[in-house]
C-alpha cells in the first residue's frame, strides 16, 4: 500500500463496470469514468479494467497502459479525449501481436505430440482456393448414375 504526501493510505480498486462507465474507489473517494469521454476503455479486456492501482496523483491501469489523473477525473477538459484513440489502437494491436508470436513460439509436449499426430494424418491440410471449392461444390452436386 502506498502513502500519498499528506500521510494517507492510497488504494483503488474498480466498484462498478458497465458497457457505457466504470466506478472506481480511489482513497476513499468514488469516480465515475465515462466511456464516452474516455474512448481508449472500451478496448480493453474486463481483466485490465480490474487490474487498477492507486497513487497520490490518480489512477494506473498498468495491464492497458492507461493512466488518469485525479484532477483531471475531477475537471475534465472540454474535449472528449487528448489521446487519439485510432493510435492507441494501433499501439495496442502491435503490442498484443508481439504477446502473441511470443506464445507461439513457446514449445510443448503437448503442442509436439499434436504435431505429430497431425503428421500421422498427412500434415496440415491445405487451405482450399476458391477454384478448389467451387469443383468441389459441383462436384458434389452432380447426379450419380
Amino acid at each position: 500500500m502506498n502513502v500519498s504526501n499528506n500521510g494517507m493510505p492510497v488504494s483503488a480498486k474498480v466498484v462498478e463496470l458497465t458497457n457505457d462507465y466504470m466506478m472506481v474507489s480511489h482513497c476513499g473517494s468514488i469516480y465515475r469514468i465515462d466511456f464516452d469521454r474516455y474512448p481508449y476503455f472500451r478496448s480493453c479486456f474486463l481483466s485490465e479494467l480490474y487490474n487498477v492501482q492507486a497513487s497520490a496523483e490518480g489512477l494506473h491501469w498498468p495491464d492497458a497502459d492507461i493512466d488518469l489523473e485525479v484532477k483531471y477525473i475531477e475537471n475534465p477538459p472540454e474535449e472528449a479525449s487528448i489521446v487519439d484513440e485510432e493510435w492507441w489502437k494501433a499501439q495496442r494491436k502491435r503490442l498484443l501481436a508481439r504477446l502473441g508470436s511470443v506464445g507461439g513460439a513457446v514449445k510443448s509436449e503437448r503442442k509436439a505430440a499434436a504435431s505429430r499426430r497431425n503428421g500421422l494424418k498427412g500434415g496440415r491440410p491445405r487451405k482450399q482456393t476458391e477454384r478448389r471449392k467451387t469443383a468441389a461444390a459441383r462436384k458434389a452436386t452432380r447426379p450419380t448414375a
